[in-house]
């Protein structure tokens, strides 16, 4: 769906191909795009009388897990600009909607660089007191992008900085958007454990109309079996920042995703998602086999 505009040029292609004038293949475009992120494409929302509404503010992934496709079906992450999403939750707000949820292929991961962060006063590295503020979680130095922008000891594939640096990033935006009414209600899905810097989770504890319900995505108990699905982290930092988000926001509910029998798994290492679990105690988990 990526080459929605392109849809003139394929339809007049088309008209010229079954006409004689050249070949049907020449009207395909499946190509995924780097920038496109349907911003001012506004939804048809089938149930317009429900009290909850989604709001798509980013698209892609650049993970790379071993086991996802959606790299190769949603393309890379491109973050809708932070103006369109608010006057969408705004617009939802007048219409009497009681509840949004943020979408995302990994939602947390969310970077504007349009108009930059700073532009609503809420940088990384700023301590600042308030509801709703934010105060700085990082303590790693300028070199170290993974300490910089995720929670403590996770790393990517990628190095983050070139797409985050002078961004306005999830934990600004979802501050913004609670903002907007604090009698609606604000959630989000689906996010990577690794975008939990403790900036999202101090929004989270400050901001009472955000929900307090995180989904952190284990997907296997095992460091080995971790290292395999290239997830980035090991299972020391995932149960690190699990008793993180418990200590910072009290009462928390906590949902994971594991998959057994993943390549080469063992009993050991399937053992150690059991023990996990059991450890972690979550209130839901989606389990795939």
């Amino acid at each position: 769906p990526d080459a929605y505009r392109d849809l003139p040029r394929l339809i007049d292609v088309a008209r010229g191909a079954w006409s004689g004038g050249g070949s049907v293949e020449a009207a395909i475009n499946v190509q995924l795009s780097e920038d496109e992120t349907y911003a001012d494409v506004k939804p048809v929302r089938a149930n317009d009388a429900g009290p909850s509404a989604f709001v798509s503010i980013m698209r892609g992934c650049n993970n790379m897990c071993a086991f996802c496709i959606v790299p190769f079906t949603r393309g890379r992450e491109r973050s809708r600009p932070r103006a369109s999403i608010v006057d969408e939750v705004k617009r939802l707000v007048d219409e009497g909607r009681k509840e949004v949820v943020l979408l995302g292929q990994n939602v947390n991961s969310y970077a504007d660089a349009s108009d930059g962060g700073v532009a609503i006063g809420l940088r990384a590295g700023a301590a600042t007191t308030g509801e709703g503020d934010i105060s700085s979680s990082s303590t790693a130095t300028a070199e170290d992008a993974f300490g910089t922008y995720y929670a403590r000891g996770f790393k990517s594939v990628y190095k983050p900085g070139a797409r985050r640096e002078n961004a306005l990033l999830f934990a600004e935006l979802l501050d913004e958007v609670a903002g907007v009414d604090p009698e609606m209600r604000v959630r989000f899905t689906s996010p990577h454990p690794k975008d939990f810097p403790d900036d999202v989770l101090n929004v989270i504890a400050s901001r009472p109309n955000v929900c307090k319900q995180l989904h952190m995505p284990a997907q296997s108990g095992s460091t080995t079996v971790l290292e395999r699905m290239r997830r980035g982290y090991t299972r020391e930092a995932y149960v690190d920042l699990v008793r993180r988000a418990r200590e910072r926001v009290p009462g928390v509910a906590v949902s994971s995703d594991f998959i057994s029998g993943f390549c080469g798994e063992t009993e050991d290492e399937h053992a150690d998602t059991v023990s996990l679990m059991n450890l972690m105690r979550y209130e839901q988990a989606f389990m795939f086999a």
